[in-house]
């Protein structure tokens, strides 16, 4: 009897030990590897980087390398959580950051240095992001983005209040490689059907999609969180200018207002063909 209690005893001390090793590696695995920041990096560009990437999996960065851009959109307006936009010359990114109040240390037009050393390139409904870590246990891929005490380790201020100017883009030329890219719409308005709508749900933190049409043919979609701080407010009704972060979810094309100065639609309402396309259809809305 004593045999048998002394090695139960042995074996549930084993299995604890085992436990909290099993723990330790999981702890650092979630806060990825400290980065290699020695002056053998390589700069590649946001465009070379993107191409890395596969649709549907996630590729841990094992070189040195890193990428430079500025900061288009951050979570000044509870608009975006837990993420910072960037972009160069070539192509734009998100970054998925583990922390609240990014807009404090990394405003808009930040140019920033990112060390991409076992960081992760993976995507959300077709929307390619940068991310620390990934999760696959539950059948489903989850990730996290970069804890706020690796901020420096990953990521160095370069310069502040660098200018930022959108990309004019029309219907015709949305597609994956503006991703993340901040955008200027020409002649848009909202749908009819949305134009006694506010831009999302606030009361009860709902977020919406709210159909945006080009006077010229072609439709994408204002996405807004319901924590943004303009949430509660209405649409305008008129035809203009938007500026904003070109967005995918699946195949619906939607761009994401950094906060309402980036939307003047005061003109004059669509006429003609695009107009009549506006107006709602009797038995249902117009189509989207």
């Amino acid at each position: 009897m004593k045999n048998t209690s002394f090695n139960y005893l042995l074996f549930a001390g084993i299995s604890v030990l085992f436990a909290l090793i099993a723990c330790a590696c999981l702890k650092q695995n979630a806060y990825a590897l400290p980065v290699n920041k020695n002056l053998s990096d390589s700069l590649i560009t946001i465009k070379a980087l993107r191409k890395l990437h596969t649709m549907g999996m996630a590729e841990t960065i094992v070189n040195a390398v890193y990428i430079r851009g500025v900061v288009v959109a951050n979570d000044e307006h509870d608009n975006i959580y837990k993420a910072l936009y960037i972009q160069d010359n070539t192509g734009a990114m998100v970054i998925q950051m583990d922390g609240l109040s990014l807009y404090q240390n990394y405003p808009i037009g930040t140019e920033i240095k990112l060390h991409l050393q076992n960081l992760i390139l993976t995507d959300y409904r077709r929307m390619v992001q940068l991310a620390a870590s990934v999760d696959s246990s539950t059948g489903t891929l989850t990730t996290a983005g970069i804890p706020s005490p690796l901020y420096t380790k990953f990521i160095d201020v370069e310069r502040e209040d660098v200018p930022v100017l959108p990309l004019q883009v029309n219907a015709k030329i949305l597609n994956d490689s503006l991703q993340g890219r901040l955008i200027q719409l020409m002649d848009v308005e909202f749908s009819a059907l949305d134009t006694n709508q506010t831009y999302a749900d606030k009361k009860n933190k709902i977020g919406a999609s709210r159909a945006l049409k080009f006077c010229s043919g072609g439709t994408l979609y204002l996405r807004t969180s319901g924590y943004a701080d303009f949430a509660g407010i209405k649409l305008p009704t008129g035809n203009g200018i938007l500026i904003g972060i070109y967005s995918v979810f699946n195949t619906e094309k939607q761009i994401v207002l950094r906060d309402t100065n980036d939307i003047l639609l005061n003109g004059k309402r669509c006429t003609g063909a695009a107009w009549l396309q506006n107006l709602p259809q009797k038995g249902g809305r117009a189509p989207n």
